[in-house]
């Protein structure tokens, strides 16, 4: 196979950027955490059963080479550029705060048909290993660290006509009502407040892709211990 032949992986921003691998990393590592919390009961003599809480969101990690020194084959934008716009993509463009929804650009990492990944750059290292006379890096290794950007985030719903206050979740698939109330209050116990704030009687029996109301923590702790309503 020529060289001409060879599939770049490639980095798109959200923004309009992009940034072509002059060298294709060797490696690329997916990863993905599900969650168990096992609450002991009191002078039971037996290990507690663990109740899945969910799953944590799918990181694609990878380390890229971007070399100078030979300039038939440098970077398009040069090694320091090319550092810069990685860091760049970690940030909140000025625009996004005029808009109301300050977030940094999504960047997609592209392998041909093989990879394709969009997230948010959540981590990035960059090491310079060679300079020239002047002190300008020629070569630079950098590991990055993209979490995927769900299909549905969840996010506040102030608008929708619920009580002030509360903020609203999408029950995903492999998800469950103890895991939002993880993800919201750091507390899986507290699923019985986000019940009792919907209405509902059977958790086991909620529809993936049901918007769920999620109170307040003060809210959810009152309503857990059998105090309010809900709505």
């Amino acid at each position: 196979m020529s060289a001409d032949a060879i599939v770049r992986a490639v980095l798109t921003g959200s923004d309009g950027h992009d940034l072509p691998c002059q060298f294709n990393p060797s490696t690329v590592h997916l990863s993905k955490t599900s969650t168990w919390s096992a609450q002991p009961t009191r002078g039971s003599a037996k290990t507690p059963r663990p109740q899945f809480v969910g799953t944590g969101p799918e990181i694609l990690t990878a380390k890229l080479l971007f070399d100078d020194f030979d300039t038939m084959g440098g970077t398009t934008k040069g090694v320091p550029e090319t550092v810069r716009q990685l860091f760049d993509w970690t940030c909140v463009p000025a625009g996004s705060y005029d808009q109301g929804t300050p977030q940094p650009p999504t960047v997609t990492f592209s392998w041909g048909t093989g990879v394709g990944f969009t997230g948010f750059l959540q981590h990035v290292q960059a090491e310079y290993t060679m300079f020239d006379a002047n002190g300008t890096p020629l070569r630079a290794t950098a590991d990055i660290s993209l979490q995927k950007v769900p299909d549905d985030p969840q996010g506040t719903n102030p608008t929708s006509g619920g009580i002030a206050g509360r903020r609203s979740a999408l029950l995903a698939d492999c998800d469950s009502l103890a895991g939002i109330a993880y993800r919201e209050y750091g507390d899986p116990g507290l699923w019985r407040g986000i019940a009792v704030a919907n209405g509902i009687e059977d958790p086991a029996r909620v529809p993936v892709g049901t918007r769920l109301l999620v109170p307040p923590r003060t809210q959810a702790v009152e309503f857990s211990r059998g105090g309010g309503h809900g709505r």
